[in-house]
């Protein structure tokens, strides 16, 4: 399969794996950090999501896993520094998460693998998303700073994150025996949109592997050990990029898994790298005929012929669609004419690899599948409609009936529905109350054929399937479905949310704070809480630009919304900003629930000069741990900025607790001052670390005015 069929694969993926509502903003699921949790225990993780709410019901595909919160959403996780320049900070923006913490716990004996998880609130459901459970050692990632962490003994599988770009995680672990060990990376097997790569080397520095995952199948590759030598392994993300969400787990154990062929498999090798097999078809009749590898977790890409005696190619194929690298045919057998299949492929991930497939041919016979979307929303004293596709085989024409289970009390299906002889499609009408409460469940819809006691055809029962969504890997579409399909009821916002001039570009000073001017207009009789909040997903790379959620009480209307533009920002662009608002709304029932909206245009604004700039007159800073030192610092302010302004270190992670200044104010008529900055004696501080100073302010007493410079500090 080409790298462009697997793009656009992975486009229909996005593309459809979110449910929405013309009305509110529904919310979207990311990850579980940390992805992966052992078995037989509880593991407190955050739930990653998008355009999250306080309110929000979780499912969990999976009746033995139990799911249970421990809070509400917290702040936007915004990635730090660097950020791309030139052309690249015109690209999209990924999405911003916020996450809600949370425990997941799961019995000692159940089965390793990935579990489906879902959400959803008064403004619609989330598609599915994943974590894995594991049947060895888990940990998470722990370091300082950039250092490498040293793993335990194997088997273990370690979860980590890319949070910004450039990041590298580096892991070492010491060979308790001579032999293979192998690296099993997911990624986008649990949702995770990247390709990653890795390098692994020696104690001496020599390179063992260095692959990326340029097909989009996560990685798993071995390598060579020697009992009590020391390797270094290397994650990144290919084209480097980081944030929140990239969530990965690697797993490393020794030996490479065994790769047996079961009685019905067969394998394609380097001495036979193809497969022909004769079949034996009945005349008039159609058969399907299949090449498997992907389905059965091998790692081949195969093509399929069909030839007759002369070897001419009848038919051929080469996937089944974009999501596989399956083969499969239809043909009608003809009089006269034998067929013989063959079976070509390569491997996927390289030289190591499962080289199993299967071959099979099949009549196909009456039968029928009906599918439905995996999630389904309807707006609270309204109808809701549940869009059926119909799939018949071997001249299937019969009415369906059928039945939905699992329905939210206040919620009926409307009729008998049912989905008339011969139609490839139909649908199921619900009727929502609206004295119901406001809530989502997993439905299951059934359905039975007629049949034709004339011709000798029994009734078939029918279960209604839909795509299950998640993982960006699917080894087989035909059996990644799932018969639970989330109803969500929904609410429409009793408010709306509107820009002042919203067809303006607004100059905005770098390094300061625009006030946007919104109107919010309620309807009448509400007075619930409204909090204005930056939309998850923008327009634009985002390179730091911030806002905070704002309440906003009952009797406000004009509202100034705080958007903080950093001082990098470029004056070649238009930088852009989407707002949301969620407003606390009572259902009939009696519950809070919060419903949202988008304002009504995107604030667009166009960069111009600082109106603050901090620099330093340090030069090369060399000191021991546990010593003070200190650096002289200069302002330079606008004539519209006649402030106060405050000197401090901005500084997160660990070497918060290590590295500290005294604040300093500079008055009005002050442009310099010296910073006095104290370390803590530890051994974690050496090399070179760059510290961030800081210089703020408050425009107008209340909005906030910026500038920052990095200076490398040398610890001896």
């Amino acid at each position: 399969m080409s790298r462009t069929r697997f793009i656009q694969a992975a486009l229909v993926a996005v593309v459809f794996g979110f449910a929405s509502n013309c009305d509110a903003q529904a919310p979207s699921l990311g990850y579980v950090f940390p992805p992966a949790i052992e078995r037989g225990k509880t593991t407190e993780v955050a739930l990653g999501g998008y355009d999250l709410t306080p309110d929000l019901q979780f499912f969990v595909h999976n009746d033995r896993v139990k799911l249970e919160t421990d809070g509400v959403p917290g702040f936007f996780i915004v990635p730090p520094r660097p950020y791309w320049e030139g052309p690249r900070i015109f690209s999209g923006a990924l999405a911003l998460p916020r996450e809600i913490p949370a425990t997941l716990s799961s019995p000692s004996d159940l089965p390793p693998g990935v579990i489906k998880w879902q959400a959803a609130n008064a403004n619609g459901g989330t598609a599915m998303a994943c974590f894995f459970v594991s049947d060895i050692t888990e940990v998470t990632e722990q370091r300082f700073r950039f250092e490498s962490m040293e793993l335990g003994n194997l088997p273990i599988g370690v979860s980590g994150r890319l949070a910004r770009l450039t990041e590298k995680d580096s892991y070492t672990f010491t060979a308790q025996q001579s032999g293979p060990v192998t690296i099993d990376l997911w990624c986008r097997r649990l949702g995770t949109s990247i390709n990653i790569a890795v390098q692994v080397e020696d104690g001496d520095g020599n390179e063992l592997i260095n692959e990326v995952d340029t097909e989009g199948r996560d990685i798993t590759t071995s390598f060579q050990t020697t009992k009590g030598s020391t390797y270094s392994i290397h994650i990144h993300e290919a084209d480097f990029r980081g944030a929140a969400q990239f969530v990965y787990r690697m797993a490393l154990h020794a030996g490479i898994p065994a790769s047996v062929a079961a009685d019905d498999e067969l394998t394609l090798t380097e001495n036979q790298s193809s497969y022909t097999s004769q079949l034996q078809l009945e005349a008039g009749k159609q058969y399907r005929i299949r090449a498997l590898s992907q389905a059965i977790g091998a790692d081949l890409d195969l093509q399929l012929q069909l030839l007759d005696v002369e070897g001419k190619v009848l038919a051929e194929n080469d996937d089944i669609a974009a999501t596989t690298v399956d083969a499969q045919l239809l043909y009608t057998a003809q009089e006269g004419i034998a067929v013989t299949a063959k079976v070509t492929g390569f491997p996927v991930t390289g030289p190591t690899y499962d080289n199993r497939f299967k071959l099979i041919s099949e009549e196909v016979t009456r039968g029928v599948k009906v599918s439905a979307p995996q999630t389904v929303v309807g707006v609270l004293g309204e109808k809701a409609t549940i869009n059926l596709t119909l799939a018949a085989t071997g001249g299937f024409k019969e009415e369906i009936s059928l039945a939905v289970s699992g329905l939210p009390e206040g919620v009926t299906v409307e009729g008998e529905p049912k989905i008339a002889a011969g139609q490839a499609k139909g649908a199921i009408t619900l009727n929502i109350d609206p004295g119901a409460k406001v809530q989502a469940s997993l439905i299951q819809i059934t359905g039975k054929s007629t049949g034709d006691t004339e011709k000798g055809l029994a009734p078939i029962d029918i279960t209604v399937t839909a795509p299950q969504s998640g993982s960006l890997v699917v080894n087989n579409p035909d059996t990644d479905v799932t018969n639970d399909i989330l109803f969500t009821i929904t609410m429409k916002p009793p408010f709306k949310l509107e820009l002042i001039d919203k067809n303006r570009q607004r100059v905005v000073h770098r390094g300061t704070t625009y006030p946007a001017p919104f109107v919010l207009t309620r309807d009448d009789g509400y007075t619930g809480v409204v909090r204005l909040m930056m939309a998850a997903k923008q327009s634009r790379h985002r390179m730091g630009i911030t806002a905070p959620i704002l309440e906003v009480a009952n009797g406000t209307t004009d509202i100034l919304y705080p958007c903080f533009m950093p001082e990098w920002l470029t004056t070649d662009r238009t930088t852009r900003m989407v707002v949301y608002g969620y407003g606390e709304v009572t259902d009939p029932k009696g519950n809070i629930r919060h419903v949202g909206i988008n304002s009504d245009a995107r604030i667009t604004m166009i960069m111009e000069g600082a109106h603050l700039k901090l620099s330093h007159q340090a030069d090369e800073i060399e000191v021991t741990s546990g010593e003070s030192f200190d650096i002289p610092v200069k302002i330079l302010r606008s004539s519209v900025l006649q402030t106060p302004v405050d000197i401090d270190l901005e500084i997160d992670g660990p070497v918060t607790e290590l590295i500290r200044s005294d604040p300093v104010t500079l008055s009005v008529d002050q442009s310099q001052a010296t910073i006095h900055i104290h370390t803590t004696a530890d051994s974690r501080l050496k090399g070179i670390i760059p510290v961030t100073i800081r210089a703020k302010t408050l425009q107008d007493g209340k909005w906030l005015v910026k500038s920052i410079i990095d200076v490398d500090i040398e610890f001896k």
